[in-house]
């Protein structure tokens, strides 16, 4: 007769409800690990997106996710005009918040280089990539948009070609993919009132210049919306996205060196400053109520475990009367820790099934988690005995003969 199994059978409501707690708690922290793990697949999926070998960006910045990086668009012709390099691309990203359908929509817009970046390396799950540089747009499907429907920036509409899957910000916002050119559209998109006022001040700056008083027809020329005044430069990009001879990247992040004005990242580099910045705090917040949460599930598994125990010292005392192995009651207590954390990781693997798709933070629960989830409630359970252990062994087997 397993003693294990007959008295989990006659407590057997206490004993599944305080599985269930248990797996409440493992769940939160599986949940916990799976939202880092989604932190760390979003903040990379970016860089691994666009297919670059090098990230040139504005020096001693580490742009353009980690803070802004503002580079001179001649670079683009000056990467691209190196030794070894196969082509050289420009890219912008900014965070905006629009609404659209009474819904509010946190967007992180990604400028690509049409036409020699379409989009096509995105994970695009339906839908195609840019076919021209203006008014089309793909944006992932946590925006709710479908193919057709129509996103409006910078009183404009933009035209959902494609959707793509877990394209997501480090911050959990949606990414939206379109042209550079349209990217820099709406982010220096103002109000028809500032721009008014903006042309207003543009005039009396040039009414008190000895040029504008010699010739007032130049207020005209101000006035007019079409004209723009040619010494002003184009917009900065965000970064230059290269892609190198892999035998030659080392010597193009090089020769980059020698320009004053910007820094070069590779690849992995990128996606260091991502996770060593961005991800950081997040990872170490997230870390640190992980090991709370473990040692409040191991105290509540501990002291569920020591009074199951206490409850049976009359039954225990029996027993060693009776002769019965040491070792056999010190599996009684095991046993029932062991059944109590393979019940508790079902109900969190249940919980988990059900809940995580909801969060509003996408849940990656890894193959390493997978694994060592379940591994580390048996090792949390078997520590969490020792207390049932220890009263085990100090039973006089005479109180079984007390009243």
């Amino acid at each position: 007769m397993n003693l294990a199994i007959r008295d989990v059978r006659r407590h057997l409501l206490r004993f599944v409800g305080t599985a269930a707690g248990l797996g409440l708690l493992l769940s939160v922290v599986v949940g916990m690990q799976g939202i880092y793990a989604g932190m760390v697949d979003d903040a990379t999926i970016l860089t691994r997106a666009m297919g670059a070998d090098l990230w040139i960006v504005q020096r001693d910045t580490r742009g353009p996710f980690a803070e802004s990086s503002r580079l001179d668009p001649t670079v683009e012709r000056r990467a691209a005009a190196m030794p070894g390099v196969r082509s050289a691309r420009p890219y912008t990203y900014q965070l905006i918040q629009r609404e659209a359908d009474g819904r509010v929509l946190r967007i992180a817009l990604v400028g690509l280089g049409w036409p020699d970046d379409s989009g096509a390396s995105l994970p695009i799950v339906r839908g195609r990539p840019l076919a021209q540089p203006h008014g089309e747009i793909i944006v992932d499907v946590s925006l709710g948009l479908s193919i057709g429907d129509s996103l409006v920036l910078a009183r404009e509409a933009y035209r959902v070609v494609g959707l793509t899957k877990n394209a997501l910000t480090s911050g959990g916002d949606s990414v939206a993919f379109l042209s550079v050119a349209d990217a820099q559209l709406v982010a220096y998109e103002q109000p028809a009132e500032a721009v008014v006022l903006e042309r207003l001040r543009t005039v009396e700056r040039l009414r008190r210049t000895d040029l504008g008083r010699s010739q007032p027809a130049l207020e005209d020329l101000v006035r007019d919306p079409r004209w723009r005044p040619p010494a002003l430069s184009s917009p900065p990009l965000a970064a230059v996205l290269v892609e190198a001879d892999r035998h030659r990247l080392g010597e193009v992040k090089m020769m980059t060196k020698s320009w004053g004005d910007v820094s070069a990242y590779t690849q992995a580099e990128e996606e260091d400053l991502l996770l060593g910045g961005v991800v950081k705090r997040a990872r170490m917040q997230i870390g640190l109520f992980t090991l709370i949460l473990t040692l409040t599930a191991s105290v509540i598994v501990a002291m569920v475990i020591y009074n199951l125990t206490l409850e049976k010292t009359h039954d225990l005392a029996v027993l060693k009367l009776l002769g019965a192995p040491r070792l056999r009651l010190l599996g009684f207590v095991l046993q029932q820790a062991w059944l109590l954390g393979a019940l508790g990781y079902a109900f969190a693997f249940v919980i988990g099934e059900l809940l995580f798709p909801l969060f509003p933070r996408r849940v990656v629960v890894t193959e390493i988690i997978s694994v060592a989830a379940p591994a580390i409630t048996m090792v949390i359970v078997t520590l969490a005995s020792l207390l049932g252990l220890i009263h085990v062994q100090r039973i006089d087997p005479a109180g079984a003969l007390e009243g």
